[in-house]
């Protein structure tokens, strides 16, 4: 049931699929899904928890390998922008639907805030290992602002949260690598 949901939300880029199109795609009675969930809702969000799971795990295997790979704050970043890309890439076709229920769901919204918050703390305290490198001495502000610019860039351009019509625009490979320089650029600089 799950799995089917999720390929629908894939399939159509929404949620706006039918109880019975989970049965029919899933194999499985609308019988058995009343069963185990309540309503669409229910299920959309055991689908958004699962997903959310996935993605923690692979969040947490790519901060370890990026921090295991990084001896200077240049490298931190480059390794960064590439591996969190990438994980943001594989997961936009269901985190999309996802991210557009969120806007009215305060359960799956506050699951995927949490979420986010716990990967923006790791990726600040790795940031914050090269303070001394940094341009101006409010450093929490400057890693905060850091993050905020990758995410906000890349979603954007992978239409999270957004239109789908905004999103691919420009060279994905070019702009990982503009992401990669102006990070650190952006911590080194000095107060203008």
């Amino acid at each position: 049931m799950l799995v089917a949901a999720e390929k629908l939300m894939i399939k159509r880029g929404d949620d706006e699929f039918t109880l019975t199109e989970v049965a029919k795609t899933g194999k499985v009675s609308i019988g058995s899904i009343y069963l185990r969930f309540d309503s669409k809702d229910d299920l959309i969000r055991a689908v958004h928890g699962r997903v959310l799971g996935r993605i923690n795990d692979d969040q947490q295997r790519m901060l370890v390998s990026v921090s295991g790979r990084s001896g200077s704050l240049d490298d931190y970043a480059r390794y960064f922008v590439e591996a969190y890309a990438e994980l943001l890439k594989e997961y936009s076709p269901v985190l999309r639907p996802i991210m557009f229920r969120a806007i009215h769901d305060e359960s799956m919204s506050a699951l995927g805030r949490g979420s986010a918050e716990e990967l923006s703390n790791e990726v600040h305290r790795e940031l914050l290992a090269y303070a001394s490198e940094f341009g101006r001495p409010d450093h929490q502000r400057l890693v905060e602002n850091a993050f905020r610019m990758i995410y906000c860039t890349l979603a954007r351009y992978l239409g999270l949260g957004s239109s789908p019509e905004a999103a691919n625009q420009g060279n994905w490979e070019e702009l990982k690598e503009d992401l990669a320089i102006m990070c650190p650029a952006f911590l080194r600089a000095g107060a203008g």
